[in-house]
C-alpha cells in the first residue's frame, strides 16, 4: 500500500465515489436538486452516515448538522447529516455519493446495486433505472459496496441498511 492509498473500507468507497456521479451532466438540474433540499412539510431529510463517517463531519461548520436517527446500530442511533446549506462537493458522505442507487447486502452476502427505495419519490432518474445511469457510475457504487464488504462492521451496516430499506417495500 503507498501512502496516497485509503486505508479503510470507508475510504476506499468514499474515494471511488470522489468524482463519479449518476449522469455525465448534473442530475440536480432535472429535479431542482430535491435530493439535497430539505422540503416544507417534509419530515427532516438528510444522509444517513457510515460507521466511522462521523468523524469526517464533527467540525464542518454551518452548512450541515448531525442529528441522531431512529435507526440504530451496535446499540446507538446512526447520525444522519443534513444540509443547511449547499454542501462542499468533496465533503459529500457515501450515502449522498451513491444515491439514487444502494448496494444491498442479502441474507446470503450476495451484493447486488439497485435503486434506492427512498428514491422513488423524489429521483427522476429511477424510472429509468440502472439503464438511465452512467455505467461507470454504477460500477463504482458496486466497487464500493465490494470494498465495504471487505470490513466486517461495514457488512453489517451494509446488510442492516438492506434489512430496513426492504422495510420500505411493505409501505
Amino acid at each position: 500500500m503507498t501512502m496516497n492509498e485509503p486505508r479503510t473500507a470507508l475510504e476506499r468507497a468514499r474515494s471511488l465515489l470522489e468524482s463519479t456521479t449518476p449522469l455525465k451532466a448534473d442530475c440536480g438540474r432535472l429535479c431542482g436538486a430535491l435530493c439535497c433540499k430539505e422540503e416544507e412539510g417534509w419530515e427532516v431529510a438528510g444522509m444517513l452516515l457510515f460507521p466511522g463517517e462521523e468523524a469526517y463531519y464533527a467540525h464542518q461548520g454551518a452548512w450541515m448538522e448531525l442529528l441522531d436517527s431512529a435507526l440504530e446500530f451496535q446499540g446507538k442511533p446512526v447520525p444522519l447529516l443534513v444540509c443547511k446549506l449547499p454542501c462542499p462537493r468533496r465533503l459529500r458522505p457515501l450515502s449522498c455519493r451513491i444515491f439514487p442507487l444502494f448496494p444491498y447486502l442479502d441474507k446470503d452476502g450476495v451484493l447486488s446495486v439497485e435503486m434506492d427505495v427512498r428514491a422513488r419519490p423524489l429521483c427522476p432518474l429511477c424510472e429509468h433505472g440502472l439503464r438511465g445511469l452512467d455505467p461507470a457510475f454504477v460500477q463504482a457504487v458496486q466497487a464500493a459496496g465490494q470494498a465495504l464488504c471487505e470490513d466486517e462492521t461495514q457488512r453489517q451496516f451494509l446488510r442492516l441498511l438492506t434489512e430496513h430499506l426492504e422495510e420500505y417495500l411493505w409501505l
